[in-house]
């Protein structure tokens, strides 16, 4: 049974401090991190490594699998790609800005254990999303996936790693509270803790850890929040 999650959003990207940045994957808006943001990743993994995580529930994009990087090195836990924690575009775009392919990532991630026959616990966007479809499509995917790790009964704790918003509604669907302030800063955490209710077997979660940065030298970084379907990156 799931009794643990932690939750992570990446580090400071290269594209927010460099006007003219590299980008690995070939793809403009699919940056990787900076100097500043391959430092809160250490960090963010020297911490994480002794709090037993099983598994990485990850979103896609390079910066996030560059965030989890140093974690899974030293733990080699099993990356598993799913969208319920991937970037949010609200509708900015007419489509859904995809990754690289999987193909791709391990090429550039040779490191990392990629589940490939894992099916994600929500399908790719289909197009532009408001902040309300936002909620819906993280909901969907935690819902799906706790049901499956339950189901598995070997799981206990995992990490979700994704990007301010996903961050942000995969704290509120497990609170159940869509209004929830979720700090968001790069390479903060949440941790919930499941608690057992004993007359119906089902399970409800404590917010142990909100947008927590004591592990990162720095401090809160670019902490960010919904502000209309349009994301506002500039903030902070």
């Amino acid at each position: 049974m799931l009794k643990e999650i932690w939750i992570t959003r990446h580090g400071f990207r290269e594209d927010w401090v460099n006007p003219a940045p590299i980008y690995p994957t070939g793809l403009t808006h699919d940056s990787q991190l900076s100097v500043e943001g391959l430092q809160q990743a250490e960090e963010l993994g020297v911490f994480l490594q002794d709090k037993a995580i099983q598994r990485i529930y990850t979103s896609p994009f390079y910066r996030v699998l560059q965030t989890i990087l140093p974690l899974a090195k030293v733990t080699q836990v099993p990356i598993h790609i799913d969208y319920a924690m991937a970037e949010w575009y609200g509708e900015a775009y007419p489509e859904y800005l995809l990754p690289t392919t999987i193909e791709n990532q391990q090429k550039l991630f040779p490191e990392l254990d990629f589940q490939v026959d894992y099916v994600s616990s929500v399908e790719v966007p289909d197009g532009p999303e408001t902040v309300a479809k936002c909620h819906q499509r993280t909901q969907k995917g935690l819902d799906n996936l706790i049901k499956q790790l339950d189901d598995e009964g070997e799981v206990s704790t995992i990490l979700l790693s994704g990007h301010a918003a996903t961050v942000i509604t995969a704290v509120r669907t497990l609170m159940d509270d869509p209004n929830l302030a979720v700090k968001s800063g790069t390479c903060s955490l949440a941790k919930l803790v499941r608690r057992s209710d004993s007359d119906t077997g089902s399970g409800q979660w404590d917010l142990v850890l909100n947008g927590d940065c004591s592990h990162l030298s720095n401090g809160e970084q670019r902490s960010w929040m919904f502000a209309g379907d349009v994301p506002d990156y500039k903030i902070k």
